[in-house]
């Protein structure tokens, strides 16, 4: 036999580690990558949207803007930003407690 059972068990440890490195490597290209494409969408359907609003001349424009008919594009727009942004914290939130919970499974059996 080539190993011990000592040296055959550390092998596999440290080949478990490489492969959860790779792993998580991909998962964070993953989701780097589906940022800068739902960042590009977001942009794409900014400029996409009608021209300018018509502004109300007296007191504040600041809510003149959501007065607009044209506004519903832009208010869609930041809804589906918006609940995109959670969708993405929360898949981060599970992978970092399943990361957590693999460390503490792998601190117990050594």
């Amino acid at each position: 036999m080539k190993y011990t059972a000592e040296e055959a068990f550390s092998e596999i440890l440290r080949r478990k580690e490489q492969i959860m490195i790779r792993r998580d490597r991909r998962a964070c290209q993953i989701l780097s990558g589906a940022t800068g494409i739902l960042s590009a969408l977001l942009l794409i359907v900014i400029a996409a949207l009608p021209g300018k609003p018509e502004v109300i001349r007296d007191g504040s424009v600041y809510g003149a803007f959501l007065l607009s008919q044209e506004a519903g594009g832009y208010v869609m727009t930041a809804v589906i930003a918006f609940a995109l942004g959670v969708a993405v914290t929360l898949l981060c939130l599970r992978l970092q407690k399943r990361n957590k919970q693999q460390g503490n499974d792998k601190d117990k059996r050594i």
